[in-house]
Order: C-alpha cells, then structure tokens, then sequence
C-alpha cells in the first residue's frame, strides 16, 4: 500500500513539474536599444505591441482577450510589453502563465528610467495604459491608448494586414 502511494505521488509530482515548466516565461529585458532590436527581429512582419502593467486594471481584464488573439491569428506577431519595475518580474511572469501568455515574446522595463523607454518607443506616449501599437510589415505604426475589444483587435488587423 505505501508503495502504491509513493507510485503514485511521484506521477502527481511529475505531472505538476511538467506543468511549471510547461508555464515557464521566457521575459526579456527591455533597455535602452531594445525596441529597435524588437523591430528587427520582427523584420518585414506585422507586429502588435501590448504594453501593460500589473497595476493596470483594464490591462489585466484584457488578458484573456490577448490570449484569444495569440490563438485566431498566428499572422501577427503579438508581443508583450510589461512597463513594471524589475522587481515585480515573478508577479508579472505569474500572471502571464495564468492567462496562457508564456508562449508569447514578452518584454518587461529593466531600466530605472522608464521615462527613457517610453521615449524610445514613442516620444508622444506620455505612460498612460494600457497602450497598443500596431505596426504592419514596413513597421509604420498606429499606437492607441485604452482597452479595445475583439472587434476593434480586428478591425485593426483588417487594415494591419493589406
């Protein structure tokens, strides 16, 4: 009987390891020089560009919305910003693991001057959030501020995408 047991907490432990790591965020540190490494990797294709805090109420009821975006159209490279400090980096990757976001390219400020990135992006992007920049595959961009919904996402992608 108490073999049967350690048998079978060693599956359940196996499982939940398979899942943590199944979960593990791969967050980039975003400094000066990162936003147009971002354009770069991203050369000649759409992007879209989610900054968001976790702070930012609307940021987080959007994140499932996100996540069925990443899902309906692998023709846009959705990526994430998180504008946190560096210090919230297990909060922020938590709760990109929740929503289902981990497989997604995903940024977080590693700079003390967040001021700087935010320039860097968009010198007319004064922080407020959350904000999302649209970028087709010459990367002209369109940045809009607030939450948007499902249809509004693509709308956007319409226009994005011809």
């Amino acid at each position: 009987m108490i073999t049967r047991i350690l048998i079978i907490s060693l599956f359940v432990s196996a499982g939940i390891t398979m899942s943590v790591q199944a979960e593990k965020v791969d967050l980039k540190l975003f400094t000066p020089g990162s936003y147009q490494q971002l354009l770069s990797n991203h050369e000649n294709k759409p992007v879209m560009l989610a900054i968001w805090s976790i702070t930012c109420a609307s940021c987080m009821e959007k994140m499932p919305l996100l996540h069925a975006l990443q899902k309906s159209r692998p023709d846009v490279n959705i990526v994430m910003l998180a504008v946190d400090d560096l210090s919230d980096q297990a909060h922020v990757e938590a709760v990109l693991a929740e929503h289902r976001l981990a497989d997604v390219e995903n940024w977080i400020f590693a700079d003390d001057n967040a001021q700087r990135l935010r320039y860097e992006i968009d010198p007319a992007w004064f922080g407020e959030l959350p904000r999302t920049y649209f970028l087709n595959e010459n990367h002209d961009r369109k940045g809009i501020s607030g939450a948007l919904s499902y249809d509004d996402y693509q709308s956007i992608f319409k226009v994005l995408l011809n």
